[in-house]
């Protein structure tokens, strides 16, 4: 659900110190970054000042500038190379004038109090929203589901909800490029070493503020074949982001809504919990009838809750000589999987 209007609005009282802020951002964002960032920068400044007491009327305002320009850069991960436009945190720090202790505290403090996260879909790029899967994520009856393969009529109750921005298909300029054929309970017949290609993204978990600063994204790349099993996929995870103890773990799928026949849970144990659709040792991938650009759930220890997105990006008629599971491509280091925050 949007956690804040974005709006303009701002109290005569803070006036003042609104223009000073946003003066400073809007020429920053003038040189490195784009008239997109320049306007989630001054609604960011501006809800802070609606904010009572607003925590803008002390500190300088290019510390403050800092600190909202860095927010809204980490939630669209502006830090990363691969991202255009992109500038590296020392350089942002050093452009205000900010010393990085000062910059990281402050952008933490406005991340604190607007509630802003990474791929954060209310503080998200309108340009990167369609294929921010964050935006599209949503938890239904303890499923999470993909809301763009939705039917429309849920997508509007959806939207209704504040749980999704907008109805993709009535906008085409805005609609992601996830396109599954009709919900089926027919199984998709594949042989056993049919190959799936699978991309996993680290998007929720407790890791450090510098962690998540300096390596914005954590993904992994693996292929298995159609006959091994979700315990075997969740042994390669395991090895991909070099976790170190085994906890509780299950992977949910289907993302038509709670009434889809194929939204369906896998856990360790059926007996210990009667809501799983089956157990991860006695389902295979061909069980799951996935399609190429689905994406479906992983969530690993229910205490610390590690969440990723798993996208299919391929499905090859014919597995390669080789072992199978296997990592074939990583971005990021991996966190550690117990976080020292002291």
């Amino acid at each position: 659900m949007a956690k804040s209007t974005k709006s303009m609005t701002v109290p005569k009282a803070m006036r003042e110190k609104f223009e000073r802020i946003t003066a400073i951002t809007d020429e920053f964002a003038q040189q490195h970054l784009n008239d997109e960032y320049a306007k989630l920068i001054r609604q960011a400044t501006a809800a802070l000042c609606r904010k009572r007491p607003s925590p803008l009327t002390s500190g300088k305002d290019h510390s403050w500038a800092c600190g909202i320009s860095h927010a809204i850069g980490m939630a669209n991960f502006l830090f990363d190379t691969s991202q255009d436009p992109h500038i590296s945190a020392t350089d942002l720090y050093a452009w205000f004038g900010v010393g990085n202790s000062t910059g990281q505290g402050k952008s933490k403090k406005v991340r604190d109090l607007l509630d802003i996260g990474q791929l954060d879909p209310d503080w998200c790029l309108p340009s990167k929203l369609a294929d921010n899967p964050m935006a599209w994520l949503v938890s239904v009856n303890g499923m999470i589901l993909d809301a763009r393969s939705a039917p429309q009529p849920v997508q509007e109750q959806l939207v209704a909800a504040g749980l999704i921005p907008y109805v993709p298909n009535q906008n085409q300029t805005k609609t992601a490029t996830v396109e599954l054929p009709p919900p089926t309970v027919t199984p998709i017949e594949r042989p056993p070493d049919a190959l799936y290609v699978l991309s996993v993204m680290l998007i929720e978990g407790p890791v450090t503020e510098a962690f998540a600063e300096a390596h914005p994204q954590v993904i992994r790349t693996i292929e298995i074949k159609g006959s091994q099993t979700l315990a075997a996929l969740h042994q390669i995870l395991f090895q991909a982001f070099d976790r170190e103890d085994e906890h509780l773990y299950e992977f949910q799928v289907g993302g038509r809504g709670p009434q889809d026949p194929n939204a369906r849970r896998y856990g360790l144990d059926t007996a210990m919990d009667t809501d799983l659709t089956g157990e991860v040792a006695k389902t295979n991938l061909n069980d799951l009838n996935l399609v190429e650009a689905e994406i479906f759930g992983y969530w690993f220890d229910f205490g610390d809750d590690w969440w990723h997105m798993i996208e299919v990006k391929a499905i090859r008629a014919k597995a390669g000589k080789g072992k199978y599971p296997k990592i074939t491509d990583r971005v990021g280091p991996s966190p550690p999987q117990y976080a020292d925050f002291d």
